[in-house]
């Protein structure tokens, strides 16, 4: 066993340029919308919830993610909706609606723009 009181620390903190305020407003936004996602989503209720207008919001997300939150939210809510196709034999509308979208030929465009096939050929090839 090798003793040594010399040792170099790499690293304050995890990422460079990130606050524990920037942590935890991202940590508040991400909470929200993965609980959130199947419903309505306020985006001002969000914005508030983080003490932002809605407009700095969209611009302080954007520089976090490189992705609007739109786009964001829709990848979760696909992603949710490919699980339901693995795991589920619950029809593609019900699936539609149990992530969040209001209407099938969103989601058909959003699970096709996301995944680049539409959902039951999704879940013909699963099989």
């Amino acid at each position: 066993m090798v003793n040594t009181h010399e040792y170099k620390t790499l690293s304050d903190i995890g990422l460079v340029g990130v606050s524990l305020k920037d942590t935890q407003r991202m940590n508040i936004i991400f909470d929200y919308i993965f609980n959130k996602f199947s419903e309505d989503i306020d985006l001002n209720l969000l914005a508030d919830k983080v003490g932002m207008s809605t407009a700095a919001f969209c611009r302080y997300f954007k520089s976090r993610t490189q992705k609007t939150f739109i786009e964001y939210l829709n990848e979760i809510k696909i992603d949710h909706s490919c699980k339901l196709l693995r795991e589920t034999d619950r029809t593609v509308m019900d699936v539609c609606f149990d992530s969040g979208f209001n209407n099938l030929s969103n989601f058909n465009r959003q699970f096709r723009k996301i995944t680049n096939t539409n959902p039951h050929n999704y879940r013909k090839s699963l099989l």
